[in-house]
């Protein structure tokens, strides 16, 4: 005999669209009714709404008091990240502890998690002598704060001396590795004495009152094969001092007055114990020349960062010259030095000289900016078949060429030739010239300059030139000549490819020259497809019709009076 149901309901699509014919209890809705005379698409549409409703409906019967206690752990994780910045003043502070306080259930997963309890900070003794209690055998990480009274930092030395095996992560004051006897300091000394098979990150925060620099002594008896972060002030690690063949990110940071002095020969000494590096920054280093030539090759197989900043070019050049690395990114900053009269080197080999498979040879983008206020110039550029991989360098004068030779206006040209010369050219697509803004006539951009570095662009497709002098001695006109006129070995013109000229604050009517140049190569057949030109005396005007610029248009597809700038990738970011 069956048992009837006379109040079941079947589910079907129409009470499903209709949240107010539901009959669950607590539930609420103000959806008014809807006409089901409605479109497929619209009906899709509510039903996604009514489906998030039931799954509203369906969180509020789990309340979060009874979520078990490995995801509590997962969530006060997340929570515990907020406060795990070693550089921030709330590291070790726990300020998250009023979770604790939410109910005994909560208290208890917070109070025996020992992985919530592991940062430790001087500037915090009470916490971190709780830390040391509850974190069981979890990694720790120690932080001794600058302003810490020797009190507070003895008092937490002391108690996580005995957990130095599974010491995480350290950061002291630079002074603390090398004190006014250049030896470790007193109270850090118990502490690095024992092997730290854990430790993955040693750094320093620098001192101002350090001064000079030292050889890093060796530390957790030179045996920290975990070890993948070392940062360090003032300081030059030998092989011995810690474990370097697991090393990810190396830095190194010398004074501005009083930089680290290191030879090129034991640079590379280093480097080669680091075989594992992926970024690799040295700042305000001298770096010297070798006692003997040099002839071994260091190869960086996982190399993604390299950045060396306030150094001479020179060694940095040589040092370029014994490395293999793959395609990565590529940032300094060095002083150009004088060679050759009038020759100036920017820390990169010649491209004659460059290892043949360097992805410098690769370059498809380039911008040269002679920047505002600085005797100098900023190169970015990009590689790599789809120009995903940046590199960044700012080359500055002397204050010695200065004196001899005069203010950058002065030798721009002759430094323009030295720094075309220093890339390799063969597959860039796209070129950008910025010159500084000053009230000074540059002089040096000469038609056959422009010519010598075209005639090394053949595959140039984009062209931008901005120009934001006072004066202007006709660089863009002299630049545009250049590309009108056929190169005397071929008969061709240069940069066969060339699709699109952007021209910024030009004052020499160079839409004159760039008429002439589409004009002639475009019965040439090599027809220009964009020409965008924002100058001085086109500011009034918002329509090229208003200008002459619809001459070009019979030669060129587009023209416009709205420049776009060039575009690099990114440089990565990390800390």
């Amino acid at each position: 005999m069956s048992t009837e149901h006379p109040h079941d309901e079947h589910l079907t699509l129409e009470s499903l669209l209709e949240p107010s014919s539901w009959k669950l209890p607590g539930f609420r809705t103000d959806v008014p009714p809807t006409d089901p005379a409605r479109s497929q698409t619209e009906t899709l549409d509510r039903l996604d709404v009514s489906l998030a409703l039931l799954a509203k409906y369906r969180n509020s019967l789990r309340p979060f008091s009874r979520l078990t206690s490995d995801i509590l752990i997962i969530i006060f994780q997340q929570l515990v990240q907020d406060y795990s910045d070693p550089h921030e003043a709330s590291f070790g502070s726990y300020s998250w502890m009023g979770v604790a306080q939410v109910c005994q259930i909560w208290r208890d997963v917070v109070l025996t998690s020992a992985i919530l309890w592991t940062n430790i900070s001087t500037r915090y003794p009470k916490y971190a002598l709780a830390c040391i209690e509850r974190s069981g055998d979890a990694a720790l990480s120690l932080v001794v704060y600058t302003g810490s009274s020797r009190d507070n930092v003895a008092a937490v030395l002391d108690a996580v001396l005995p957990h130095v095996k599974r010491l995480r992560r350290l950061i002291v004051p630079s002074n603390y590795l090398r004190s006014s006897d250049d030896t470790v300091h007193e109270l850090l000394r118990p502490l690095v004495e024992s092997p730290a098979p854990m430790l993955e990150s040693l750094e320093t925060e620098k001192i101002r009152a350090d001064q000079g620099w030292v050889t890093m002594p060796t530390v957790f008896t030179g045996t920290t094969p975990g070890l993948r972060r070392l940062r360090i002030h003032f300081m030059v690690p030998e092989p011995s001092s810690v474990s370097l063949s697991n090393l990810r990110v190396l830095t190194l940071c010398g004074r501005k007055h009083t930089p680290i002095i290191l030879a090129v020969s034991r640079f590379l000494d280093l480097l080669e114990g680091c075989p594992l590096v992926e970024i690799l920054k040295v700042e305000k280093a001298n770096f010297t020349a070798s006692d003997v030539v040099e002839s071994r090759r260091v190869e960086l197989k996982h190399l993604q960062v390299f950045e060396l900043g306030r150094a001479d070019a020179s060694p940095v050049m040589d040092i370029f010259s014994h490395l293999v690395i793959p395609e990565c990114a590529i940032r300094m900053k060095v002083w150009m030095d004088r060679y050759e009269e009038n020759k100036f080197h920017i820390g990169l080999p010649l491209p004659v000289d460059l290892d043949p498979n360097h992805h410098l040879h690769d370059i498809r983008k380039i911008h040269v900016d002679f920047m505002n206020g600085y005797e100098g110039v900023e190169i970015t550029g990009a590689t790599g078949a789809k120009a995903s991989t940046p590199f960044w360098i700012s080359g500055l004068i002397t204050s010695n060429t200065i004196s001899q030779l005069g203010d950058m206006d002065a030798i721009a040209g002759t430094v323009f030739k030295s720094l075309a010369n220093a890339f390799d050219f063969d597959v860039l697509e796209e070129f950008a010239i910025t010159e500084m803004r000053n009230n000074l006539r540059w002089t040096g951009y000469t038609k056959k300059l422009w010519m010598d570095t075209f005639r090394r662009m053949p595959m140039l497709k984009a062209l931008y030139i901005t120009l934001e002098g006072g004066y202007d001695e006709g660089i863009c006109r002299a630049l545009l000549a250049a590309l009108s006129t056929r190169d005397e070995r071929t008969g061709n013109f240069l940069c066969p490819n060339l699709e699109s000229i952007t021209v910024w604050g030009d004052k020499t009517w160079s839409s004159l020259q760039c008429y002439i140049m589409a004009e002639q190569r475009a019965k040439a057949g090599k027809p220009l497809k964009k020409v965008s030109m924002k100058l001085s005396h086109y500011t009034s005007f918002s329509d090229p019709a208003d200008t002459d610029l619809p001459l070009l248009r019979q030669y060129v597809e587009n023209v416009d009076l709205e420049p776009i700038d060039i575009e690099f990738p990114d440089f990565p970011e990390w800390s």
